[in-house]
């Protein structure tokens, strides 16, 4: 076992990125002229478990570990995990036994991510000045992928403009953008992209037609709200905080809008 693990220590450690509900494969990698007589896979932490066999000529994959009835290991030695399960993430290991004794070791590491699916954009608006038809509007738009393992978020404008520092600010790791609108703002639109490291989805929205509501009207209402919504704030987050507050569950003081990303804007 001593020998086994100081090779383990040496070999490459080989990434390998893994779909919820898809195959995903773990290459023996076996190098040319190597007549491997017996190979093992072995599934090493979160804790080690036997996967699959290969003795002289004989696979074996019906072991008691979180892969049984999922794995299948082919004629090349290359290991199958059908359909693959988030919690599959983990350490891989196969060692390799030729004819002669010698012995080659593969460890890799499998990432199991959940596809990005269905974003779902808010739009939180305030009126921070009003000088004749010159209006200032101050909106909040979060984003956020109802499904997705280790989202990341970022938003763009669809004209290309960049973000300028004076008129954005990004909240709570990207999810929210802030954006202060002129009537000079009117066309423009913002995309929210979700992504992660296999799967990307957009949603886009023109904030603007938010902003056309009667004096005094703090914000749009997606579903019946119990208070009314505070007329001024001071601080970004605390503005978005206070509207969020002022409706229990799902009725916030926002109109929602909730896009199927298949048909979303790009």
């Amino acid at each position: 076992a001593g020998c086994i693990w100081s090779k383990l220590g040496a070999a490459l450690l080989v990434p390998v990125t893994g779909v919820v509900g898809r195959a995903v494969t773990l290459g023996a990698d076996v190098p040319p002229g190597f007549q491997v007589r017996d190979a093992i896979w072995r599934y090493l932490a979160p804790a080690e478990e036997l996967v699959a066999t290969y003795f002289r000529g004989s696979a074996e994959t019906l072991y008691q570990s979180r892969f049984y009835g999922r794995s299948r290991l082919h004629g090349n030695l290359t290991l199958e995990i059908s359909p693959v399960e988030l919690g599959d993430s983990g350490t891989f290991s196969a060692l390799l036994v030729n004819t002669r004794g010698q012995t080659e070791t593969r460890v890799l590491h499998l990432a199991v991510y959940e596809v990005v699916s269905r974003l779902t954009l808010q739009v939180f608006t305030s009126e921070s000045s009003r000088s004749g038809s010159a209006r200032v509007c101050e909106v909040f738009l979060t984003c956020v992928a109802a499904g997705g393992t280790n989202v990341t978020y970022s938003w763009d404008r669809t004209d290309g403009e960049v973000l300028s520092m004076d008129k954005h600010s990004l909240f709570e790791a990207g999810l929210v953008l802030w954006a202060k609108l002129d009537p000079s703002d009117r066309q423009v639109s913002y995309t929210c992209t979700a992504a992660n490291a296999v799967s990307r989805e957009l949603a886009t929205i023109a904030p603007w037609e938010h902003c056309q509501r009667e004096a005094g009207m703090s914000c749009f209402t997606h579903l019946p709200c119990p208070a009314q919504c505070p007329a001024t704030w001071h601080e970004p987050m605390a503005q978005l905080s206070a509207a969020r507050r002022q409706c229990p569950g799902d009725g916030f003081c926002g109109r929602a809008f909730t896009f199927d990303t298949r048909f979303a804007t790009m």
